[in-house]
């Protein structure tokens, strides 16, 4: 998930994606204008079915600072430990959000992964904790790429193609 591996977790284990709903907050989403923005759980609650090149995941829409963004979900250990991994481009997508039921310390690394990734982590509250730039790693064994971690614990990290994290908080857009 983090440095040296592009969407492979350490992270282990089944995590069941919690719903919690928060007040509605407000936030600039897109071209112009407020538009009623979500909490990240309650966006992540609401996801609807992702298409190709994520066919078997879920999509929502996700204002990262200021733009609302077209964001694939990988919130499960499975979809995490595989993110972005053996991809050349994300097709209509701005990145990969990894959910987890708790906050977490979990290391990313560019293993396998093709495309150099811009990586943010975040509170439950949708409050920037950290964000690093990760390279490539050609590396044939997993063990010899750098791993990303967040300087604290966090409950998302959203993943982009380099140059691409916005510099706010994460809210659900509508």
């Amino acid at each position: 998930m983090s440095g040296g591996r592009r969407g492979r977790s350490i992270f282990s284990g089944p995590v069941a994606v919690g719903a919690v709903l928060a007040a509605v907050a407000f936030t600039g989403c897109g071209g112009g204008g407020d538009v009623a923005a979500t909490t990240i759980a309650a966006a992540v609650a609401s996801a609807g079915p992702a298409s190709s090149p994520f066919s078997q995941l879920t999509e929502i829409r996700l204002a990262d600072g200021d733009r609302c963004e077209r964001i694939v979900v990988a919130d499960d250990a499975v979809e995490r430990a595989r993110g972005l991994m053996g991809l050349t481009d994300l097709g209509q997508y701005d990145g990969m959000l990894f959910v987890f039921a708790d906050d977490v310390g979990t290391a990313f690394t560019m293993y396998e992964t093709e495309i150099a990734l811009d990586i943010g982590w975040y509170t439950s509250a949708g409050a920037p904790v950290d964000r690093a730039e990760m390279v490539p790693c050609p590396e044939v064994d997993p063990a010899d790429c750098p791993l990303t971690r967040a300087s604290d614990r966090y409950r998302y990290a959203l993943e982009t193609p380099a140059g691409g994290l916005g510099a706010g908080a994460l809210a659900g857009c509508t």
